[in-house]
């Protein structure tokens, strides 16, 4: 993608998780990102990969319960926090990971819930 040289782009600091769990943990992962604040979420299906329990196929072939599947949601630090805590309950009794990390979005406004601007500018590119 070209852009003109006069355009300015604003970036926004959020935190990002990630989550890998069982196909059959997904309802109680959605009620805790939605419980936590996290307004939406990106899920991807048959996930696959190689973890202690060995080689996860990513294809379901019998129905939408077996397999792995991948959340993502951006938010401000606090939020994501909390979901991090459900999260943590939540794996005292269950297979999953959880990645979290800083990302730089352009627009803000799409990971605040109720506010037009969630994050303060950064930088400008």
């Amino acid at each position: 993608m070209t852009m003109a040289s006069n355009t300015t782009l604003t970036l926004h600091r959020l935190k990002k998780i990630e989550i890998i769990v069982h196909a059959e943990d997904q309802r109680p992962v959605e009620d805790l990102l939605h419980a936590a604040g996290i307004g939406g979420w990106t899920m991807i299906r048959d996930v696959a990969g190689l973890g202690h329990g060995g080689f996860h196929q990513g294809r379901s072939i019998f129905n939408d319960q077996t397999g792995l599947v991948m959340f993502v949601g951006v938010a401000d630090a606090a939020t994501i926090e909390r979901a991090a805590r459900g999260l943590a309950r939540l794996f005292e009794t269950r297979a999953g990971v959880t990645f979290l990390s800083e990302v730089e979005v352009m627009r803000s406004g799409y990971f605040a819930p109720g506010t037009a601007d969630g994050a303060a500018p950064v930088e400008r590119i």
